[in-house]
């Protein structure tokens, strides 16, 4: 279930690219509540995107509501979450919309403690995550469509059901009793492939929400650039989820600590004030931040996260994406995008590059039968890569098969060259023989024959083989 060592058992998460963009969550650990002390039950954040078809920014707006007896999330919620996708991932990969879980099996992600209080923790989750509805405007990546929608109103969980493990351990071929089951919206994008990789054991290191928000949001914003600039107030407010603030000086100070946990853990360049943050005009400041490589113990977790963060990584992953998009239509321009060369890159480094290059083949076959109307590698590859490594591993064996038959056909045809040789080796040393010497000879093979009648070719070919005797002698 949990790959790698006991050391970084979980640093192979996954987080879907939505959640990533935006928070879903209040930063605060205890339920945000109103003037009044009630429970809040709405949230909005606020940012913008720039359109490159109308050549603006366009608004975008993330609308949490939910009821006010379950509240709104918390940083938790979102904890579970992404516990809930790491195990989707290495249990059946997305396939199913319900992952089956043991809530110890949760608690090991996230690191909390196998306790009652734990489970009634999670418990409460579950509950506010079943009453959440996100209204995403502007703000919904579809993979599949590859473009933002309008406006989509979705959940991430739609059901669930959670139970206590009343006697001992669970053996591993018991099934869990606990489930949750996706949203369909929710469950369409991660098998359209809108998903990236996320160091579980670095995400769970970080003691602060806050340094937990920036490194799932700049991790994706981090693919494929070494820096990120962009207006403080965004950044902070519409993807971070800070209370929002016209002091920039409290933003900056509420930002402080999260930004010197990212340095500290090796995931974010040391960068002072006055390069961290730009002045652009009175109220308007930019905020910087710049990818570190990691340090020793971080590095290879992170590079393992990004596979194409290597100069080496990009036009593999690239050539492997536009093979992709060449096959399924070699009239239509290839434009992989992020998500395809991030696919196109682990099935490389998962497969070898020649096995790749065979399995984006395979991949095209199976897509283009099961579905036609898909426009991404990441979606394909989501949905139908296990179906592609069996027919890949289907025509290695007949591959196989056909070699090998074929060399049971030389290797026949070596035989009969052979003994066709040896036969123009006897047939000129029987002629060489003085007419005495063979005619003795044939008279010694008639008599071993006792008398019986015999074709004279076949007399020719025992004497020929009684000649055979003598020169091995």
């Amino acid at each position: 279930m949990n790959p790698g060592d006991a050391k970084g058992k979980h640093h192979d998460g996954r987080d879907e690219m939505n959640l990533a963009d935006f928070p879903i969550s209040a930063l605060q650990r205890q339920q945000p509540s109103d003037a009044d002390g009630r429970k809040r039950d709405r949230l909005e954040f606020e940012a913008t995107r720039y359109d490159p078809v109308s050549r603006q920014r366009i608004q975008q707006r993330v609308t949490l509501t939910s009821s006010a007896r379950d509240g709104l999330p918390t940083p938790a919620d979102e904890h579970v979450i992404l516990a809930l996708l790491y195990v989707a991932k290495h249990s059946h990969n997305f396939a199913d919309a319900t992952v089956y879980f043991a809530p110890s099996q949760m608690f090991d992600v996230m690191g909390w403690a196998p306790n009652g209080r734990s489970y009634t923790r999670l418990r409460d989750v579950l509950r506010r995550l079943k009453s959440l509805t996100i209204r995403y405007e502007n703000a919904w990546w579809d993979a599949a469509g590859r473009g933002y929608e309008e406006e989509v109103a979705t959940g991430v969980i739609s059901a669930y059901k959670i139970a206590r493990q009343v006697s001992g351990p669970r053996t591993a071929n018991t099934a869990p009793l606990s489930w949750a089951t996706w949203t369909q919206q929710f469950h369409q994008s991660l098998l359209n492939g809108n998903i990236k990789r996320l160091d579980l054991d670095l995400f769970f290191r970080l003691k602060t929400p806050t340094a937990q928000r920036m490194y799932r949001f700049l991790d994706k914003r981090f693919y494929n650039t070494e820096s990120l600039s962009m207006d403080l107030i965004e950044f902070a407010c519409g993807h971070i989820g800070l209370t929002e603030s016209d002091n920039v000086a409290i933003l900056k100070r509420r930002l402080a600590p999260a930004i010197a946990e990212l340095e500290e853990v090796g995931f974010l360049v040391r960068l002072d004030p006055a390069e961290r943050y730009q002045k652009v005009k009175a109220g308007v400041w930019r905020v910087q931040f710049r990818r570190a490589a990691g340090p020793a113990e971080t590095a290879p977790a992170l590079a393992a996260e990004r596979p194409a963060v290597t100069e080496e990584a990009i036009p593999a992953a690239a050539v492997l994406a536009t093979e992709y998009y060449r096959l399924w239509d070699p009239t239509v321009p290839a434009s992989p995008g992020p998500r395809d060369l991030e696919q196109a890159e682990a099935l490389a480094r998962d497969h070898g590059p020649e096995t790749a290059k065979a399995l984006i083949a395979c991949l095209v076959r199976v897509t283009k039968k099961r579905w036609p109307d898909c426009r991404s590698l990441s979606g394909a590859v989501q949905k139908y890569l296990p179906e592609a490594l069996r027919l890949h591993d289907l025509e290695r064996r007949r591959e196989a098969s056909r070699g090998a038959a074929e060399a049971g056909r030389r290797k026949d045809r070596e035989a009969l060259r052979g003994r066709e040789r040896e036969e123009r080796r006897l047939q000129e040393a029987w002629n060489a023989l003085p007419a005495a010497e063979r005619e003795a000879m044939r008279r010694g093979v008639v008599e071993k024959l006792g008398g019986a009648t015999a074709p004279e070719a076949f007399i020719q070919r025992l004497c020929l083989e009684e000649l055979a005797g003598c020169l091995g002698r």
